[in-house]
C-alpha cells in the first residue's frame, strides 16, 4: 500500500522524477511556511528588544503624581508612599524629567533631564557605550545619551553644564550646575538618546509638576485600594505604558501584512493541490471505477487523496521548521541577522518565535490544505461506478 502510494502520488517511475504534483506544491508551502516563521521571528525579536530597553527606564507598571494637587492635600505624604511603595516590594525607581539647557563651553543644546531619585541604584549597564571608564565620585555625575554626545562632541569623563530657567523674569539667575559625564547611554531609541540623566536635584527641578514612580509589578486590589483612600488625589496609576504605542503598533501592522504574505503563499499551494487532485481523478476515473468494482468502497479511495495533501502540508511543515533552525544556528554562531540590520544603525536583538504562533501556522497550514481537498473529495462521492468504468464523469 505505501509502496502504491508512493509511486502514484510522489515518484514517476517511468521518468524517474519526484511528480511535479507533488513538488510545486510541497515547495510553495515551504516558502508560505518559513516566510511566516521569520517574519514573526524578526519582528517579535525586534519588538521584545525595544520592550526590554522602554521597560528599564520607564516601567510598564507606573504611578503618575502630580505635586501640585498631591501635595496640596497630603502635603507630608509624598514619602509615606514611596516608603509604602518599598515596603510592600512595587518600588523600582521614582524620576522627574523636563527640557533644560547644557554647554561644555563650546556647544550648545536643549536636552530632555531625568532626574533619578535613586541615583545610585540606576545601572544602565546594558546600554552604556563605554564599558570601562575610570570615574571620580568627587563631583555630580551623569549619564548622557548617545545623540546628544555626538552633537555636543561630549565623551565620558568630560564635563558639562546644566542650566534650569525656573520663569522667565530674570534671565541672568537660574539654576545651574556641573557634572562630569560618567558614561554615555546607547539605545537607539532617541527619546532616551536625546537626554540626560542625572541625581535628583530639588532645585533644578524645582518648578516642576510631575513624578513619575516607576513599579516592579502590578499592584493588588487591596493594596491599590489602600493607596487610593490614603493618597488618592493626584496619583495616577496606570497599569500599562503608553509610551511608543504607535511604534508597537506599526510592528504588529507589519506582523499581519508578512502573516497575510505568507498565507498567501500557502493557498497558492493549497489551489494546485486540489487542481492535482481533480485532474488525478479526471485522468484515472476508470482505474477508480475498477477499484469500486472489485470491493474497494469510495471512502478508502477518497481518503488516499486526503491522506496526499496532508502529507504534502505536514511534511512542507517540517522542512520550514528545518529552515527556520538552521537560520537560528547561522545567526546564532555568525551573526547572520547583522548583515541585514546593521546593529550601528538598529541594535542587536534575538530572533524570537513563541510556540503560540508556531501552533497556529501549523494549524493554518493543515486547515488549508484540508479545505482544498474537499471538492475532490466530494466528486469522489458523486461517481457513478458504471460511468467510471466507461471513463465518463
Amino acid at each position: 500500500m505505501i509502496s502504491y502510494f508512493f509511486k502514484y502520488y510522489i515518484y514517476n517511475s517511468s521518468t524517474n522524477r519526484f511528480r511535479s504534483s507533488f513538488v510545486l506544491p510541497l515547495i510553495t508551502i515551504v516558502i508560505g511556511c518559513f516566510v511566516m516563521k521569520i517574519s514573526f521571528a524578526i519582528m517579535d525579536g525586534f519588538s521584545n528588544e525595544i520592550t526590554q530597553r522602554v521597560h528599564f527606564f520607564d516601567k510598564e507598571q507606573s504611578i503618575k503624581i502630580n505635586k501640585k494637587i498631591f501635595l496640596k492635600n497630603n502635603p507630608n505624604d509624598l514619602d509615606s508612599l514611596i516608603h509604602f511603595l518599598i515596603k510592600e516590594d512595587y518600588f523600582f525607581n521614582a524620576y522627574e524629567d523636563r527640557f533644560m539647557f547644557v554647554d561644555n563651553n563650546i556647544n550648545k543644546a536643549s536636552v530632555r533631564v531625568y532626574g533619578i531619585i535613586n541615583f545610585d541604584d540606576f545601572n544602565p549597564n546594558s546600554y552604556l557605550l563605554d564599558q570601562y571608564n575610570n570615574f571620580n565620585n568627587s563631583m555630580s555625575a551623569c549619564y548622557l545619551g548617545y545623540n546628544q554626545s555626538s552633537n555636543l562632541n561630549i565623551e565620558s569623563g568630560e564635563i558639562i553644564n546644566l542650566y534650569s530657567i525656573l520663569d522667565f523674569k530674570n534671565l541672568n539667575s537660574f539654576p545651574s550646575s556641573q557634572l562630569k559625564v560618567k558614561n554615555v547611554i546607547k539605545t537607539h531609541i532617541p527619546r532616551y538618546d536625546n537626554s540626560l540623566f542625572i541625581k535628583f536635584d530639588s532645585i533644578l527641578f524645582s518648578k516642576n509638576i510631575f513624578l513619575n514612580i516607576n513599579l516592579k509589578k502590578e499592584i493588588d486590589k487591596i493594596h491599590l485600594d489602600f493607596i487610593d483612600a490614603r493618597f488618592g488625589d493626584g496619583l495616577n496609576y496606570n497599569k500599562s505604558s503608553i509610551l511608543f504605542a504607535d511604534l508597537f503598533y506599526a510592528i504588529n501592522f507589519e506582523k499581519l501584512f508578512y502573516g497575510f504574505f505568507g498565507l498567501f503563499i500557502i493557498l497558492i499551494s493549497s489551489i494546485m493541490i486540489m487542481g492535482f487532485n481533480i485532474s488525478s481523478i479526471i485522468r484515472n476515473i476508470s482505474s477508480i471505477g475498477l477499484l469500486e468494482s472489485i470491493g474497494f468502497q469510495k471512502k478508502h479511495i477518497a481518503f488516499t487523496y486526503l491522506i496526499y495533501s496532508l502529507f504534502i502540508s505536514l511534511f512542507g511543515f517540517l522542512i520550514s521548521i528545518l529552515m527556520f533552525k538552521f537560520l537560528l544556528f547561522m545567526d546564532y554562531n555568525y551573526n547572520l541577522m547583522e548583515y541585514i540590520f546593521d546593529p550601528n544603525i538598529y541594535f542587536n536583538f534575538n530572533l524570537s518565535l513563541n510556540n503560540d504562533v508556531l501552533i497556529n501556522i501549523f494549524l493554518l497550514d493543515i486547515v488549508l490544505v484540508f479545505l482544498s481537498t474537499m471538492y475532490p473529495l466530494y466528486k469522489i462521492s458523486k461517481l457513478d461506478i458504471i460511468d467510471s468504468i466507461k471513463g465518463r464523469v
